[in-house]
């Protein structure tokens, strides 16, 4: 149906505003968020040149999200800080979609970037 019978309608009133509101603007489809297979880290500790050069280039490549997967399968509960306490189920959901960033920056100046990809 289209624009015109849609308003010739609604000023015969044979149907109500609110049908022809529904016939005219149909509503745009939501997105599922896109699932992410792999994580890529990056540690950066100050005052430790080697150390940061040797994590560098063991976290050059991106680690596959089912290895992160398990190993926090194994874990019971996480407590971050005494802040909170998340559930691996959770953590797991949260680490799955694709283009999630997580910036840690602890109090002796480390600083560790978590991106999903």
């Amino acid at each position: 149906m289209n624009k015109f019978e849609v308003l010739t309608q609604l000023e015969d009133k044979k149907i109500s505003p609110k049908e022809a509101y529904e016939l005219l603007f149909i509503p745009p489809k939501e997105r599922k968020p896109r699932r992410a297979s792999f994580i890529k880290a990056s540690i950066r500790i100050p005052d430790q040149k080697g150390v940061n050069v040797l994590l560098s280039v063991l976290l050059i490549l991106p680690i596959p999200i089912f290895i992160i997967k398990w190993i926090v399968a194994r874990r019971k509960n996480f407590n971050l800080g005494n802040q909170f306490e998340i559930e691996p189920k959770e953590l797991i959901n949260l680490i799955s979609l694709k283009g999630v960033k997580v910036m840690i920056h602890a109090k002796s100046k480390e600083k560790i970037l978590l991106r999903t990809i």
